[in-house]
């Protein structure tokens, strides 16, 4: 995906090409542009291959996306369009893209007749986290 300089100034490119670097990023399995997406610690450095393998074929929808306090970008997504989630992200010039997602946030399965969302957000161990709200997510659907 091309994304020109200009859409990449506006929430929405930002977070779309950041996204697309991800999904080819998973897709080449490559950990050391995963790992420059991401605002990283040593445990997500360990749980990289199993971050690829979870994530290999998942598709990220970005919904919205806004500019929020001191810069960030917080954005509402829906991840193999069934579950949906929030990415937020800070600038990082240490980053490919100029960016890093910094804290992710995935609705947890609700019981018959919620109707609010159960954010379990994730500041550090971000890797881990998506993991477990992914398979999470996959034992409920499998369940139904």
């Amino acid at each position: 995906m091309v994304v020109s300089g200009e859409a990449r100034e506006h929430p929405m490119g930002i977070v779309g090409y950041q996204v697309a670097k991800l999904l080819d990023a998973i897709t080449l399995k490559k950990k050391d542009v995963i790992l420059q997406l991401f605002n990283t610690t040593a445990d997500d450095q360990k749980n990289v291959d199993q971050f690829i393998e979870k994530f290999q074929g998942i598709g990220i929808t970005i919904l919205s996306a806004k500019f929020i306090n001191n810069g960030r970008i917080e954005s509402d997504v829906l991840i193999s369009g069934k579950i949906p989630g929030k990415i937020f992200m800070s600038k990082s010039p240490g980053s490919l893209t100029g960016w890093k997602i910094t804290q992710l946030g995935i609705e947890k399965p609700k019981s018959v007749g919620k109707r609010h969302w159960e954010f379990s957000m994730c500041y550090v161990g971000l890797l881990w986290c998506a993991i477990e709200s992914v398979v999470e997510w996959g034992n409920h659907i499998h369940e139904q």
